[in-house]
């Protein structure tokens, strides 16, 4: 069986129109040389392609792709980038209801910014409520994972045993990068180590700090999402960092996602 464990849901009413123009701004960053696209036709014919209100289109594409099953996940960047007409609430209940139409094919994970006065009750109702399997966090909005101030975040997850979806790696402003280095999750993973932590984009330019973060705790894993446009600009290099990785760490500890639909097999 084939899992993608990063699979982004969007709606046209869950971002502010900086937010699209970012999704657009990484398409014509990552487009393939041989189809350039620039932001401009990006955001109006790409970004739209994206929304999927029942999860349909993500099902075609997995159909397509010969994936099996995904992980359907929320974003909380409220806080960084302003509040999209629909909101956290409804954006993760949108999630758990596509994944409820195609239950043998999707895996809902939540998302909500610990930051947020509402956000310890949220995780209740998705779990409770909405049967929500995991967490996609972003600490790249601007707070530290191993900052104690959030540790009532991680004893929620570790209540529930929710695995852990986190962003690391760099991404442009106004991403706060800091937040997202490798480093941040080796002391909330040895803190908190009953919690599976799955590191996201394999850290990106960062996956050697990454493996010896990995290595420490049984309870890290890596996803290799969004490493599409490296292998398709240079399919020798990417296998050259994969391997290294793998050397590096086991393949136990690598798994497979793909992004998607921002970034496409």
């Amino acid at each position: 069986m084939v899992i993608d464990i990063h699979y982004h849901l969007f709606d046209k009413n869950f971002g502010t129109p900086d937010e699209w123009d970012g999704i657009a701004q990484l398409c014509e960053t990552f487009a393939p040389p041989d189809q350039p696209i620039t932001k401009e036709e990006a955001r109006e014919t790409l970004v739209p392609q994206m929304f999927d209100p029942t999860g349909e289109v993500t099902v075609r594409n997995l159909d397509n792709w010969g994936i099996d099953v995904a992980v359907v996940v929320a974003v909380d960047s409220g806080l960084m980038h302003g509040e999209g007409e629909i909101g956290i609430e409804g954006q993760n209940k949108f999630v758990a209801d596509a994944a409820k139409r195609f239950p043998d094919r999707l895996i809902p994970f939540l998302s909500v910014d610990p930051r947020r006065p509402e956000a310890l009750d949220l995780v209740d109702r998705c779990v409770n409520d909405w049967g929500m399997k995991g967490l996609k966090c972003h600490p790249d909005t601007g707070w530290y994972p191993d900052d104690e101030a959030h540790y009532p975040y991680w004893e929620k997850m570790l209540e529930y045993g929710l695995p852990v979806l986190t962003h690391t790696g760099p991404l442009e402003p106004p991403s706060i990068n800091e937040c997202v280095h490798p480093d941040r999750l080796d002391k909330v993973a040895a803190d908190f180590p009953d919690i599976t932590f799955i590191a996201a984009h394999m850290a990106f330019r960062w996956y050697k700090e990454l493996v010896q973060v990995v290595r420490k705790h049984s309870n890290i894993v890596m996803d290799i999402s969004a490493w599409q446009p490296t292998a398709h600009e240079s399919y020798a290099k990417f296998v050259h960092i994969l391997r290294g990785v793998l050397d590096g760490v086991g393949a136990e500890k690598v798994i497979f996602g793909t992004d998607a639909p921002t970034f496409s097999l």
